[in-house]
């Protein structure tokens, strides 16, 4: 039986071989993109983030009580902490992704972030551009895990819920004001 290029099944064919390819594509991409977004590849890949990635190790998000633990991209990703985003929410996520990853890559190429030692020089500069992003969207990130409007009194530190209760509905709080060594220790 040949394939008759006007007939039913070569068309039936191509479309076949059209979704195989896009399935394909598609599993092969979001395993590139979630492979990319491990705190591992932020950490041990992506050699403009060691000095970073030793002082995350030593902040409050690697090292919680509870066990949970945030990873890199949870606070340093639009939308990324938020659980159940829209599809051009995704399309922004991966943007900024595209962005950041390029910025670091572009810094490792010209050599301004390739050892730590130059990375520490670049701390304060690239800490205050974070902060200014993530005031720009009102610290989406923090809100995506912590949700200060129903923190539960502790006993041993009763003033904590109540205090952050009072800034739940405040745009523009400034999470980090407060809570520098949330995401990195640096000693």
């Amino acid at each position: 039986m040949a394939f008759n290029k006007n007939g039913k099944w070569y068309g039936a064919g191509l479309v076949l071989v059209g979704a195989v390819i896009g399935v394909a594509l598609v599993s092969a991409g979001t395993s590139v993109v979630h492979w990319s977004g491990s705190t591992e590849f932020c950490g041990t890949f992506c050699h403009s983030m060691d000095a970073a990635y030793a002082s995350y190790k030593k902040g409050q998000h690697a090292q919680t009580f509870s066990g949970a633990k945030a990873e890199c991209v949870d606070c340093h990703l639009k939308y990324e902490s938020v659980h159940s985003i829209s599809q051009a929410q995704v399309v922004g996520l991966l943007w900024h992704k595209a962005v950041s990853g390029s910025n670091s890559l572009w810094g490792e190429i010209r050599g301004t972030l390739s050892t730590p030692e130059k990375q520490i020089e670049k701390r304060e500069e690239m800490a205050e551009s974070v902060q200014k992003w993530m005031v720009s969207v009102d610290y989406v990130t923090c809100r995506g895990c912590h949700d200060i409007g129903n923190m539960k009194v502790n006993p041993a530190k009763p003033m904590v819920a109540p205090m952050h209760k009072a800034f739940a509905d405040q745009p523009k709080t400034d999470c980090v004001a407060c809570h520098s060594t949330a995401g990195h220790k640096y000693e």
